[in-house]
């Protein structure tokens, strides 16, 4: 189970997520709220604050969420995502990186808030 809190700030939407995902079908929910929120506020900037949230996948539960991300065009609603990640999903969350960006994505994982924000808003 998990949760999403999202903030509206003066240059990106802040989501902060917290809790555990372990399959394929939440995960795309998890990013699905993103894209709604975003849409819904207008914002094309996101910052994910994911340092208390888990992410219990497989790297075929990644790849088949990169593929149903591309497959519905999500590289071309004009998102730039930073992603702060937990220590706990470093290597989980690079193949993330990895796969949304070789479709096109423009999202990118962070450690540090600071670099998060200067990429983000550049």
């Amino acid at each position: 189970m998990y949760s999403q809190a999202f903030t509206e700030k003066k240059e990106y939407l802040l989501c902060v997520s917290d809790g555990t995902v372990a399959d394929v079908e939440h995960f795309i929910e998890w990013a699905m709220s993103l894209v709604s929120k975003a849409k819904e506020t207008g914002y094309s900037r996101l910052l994910i604050d994911n340092r208390t949230f888990v992410l219990e996948l497989s790297s075929l539960d990644v790849i088949t969420f990169a593929k149903y991300l591309e497959d519905m065009g999500a590289a071309t609603f004009g998102l730039r995502l930073a992603a702060l990640t937990s220590p706990m999903n470093v290597e989980i969350s690079r193949l993330v990186e990895t796969s949304l960006t070789n479709r096109s994505a423009s999202y990118k994982i962070f450690q540090s808030l600071a670099e998060a924000k200067e990429w983000l808003v550049v």
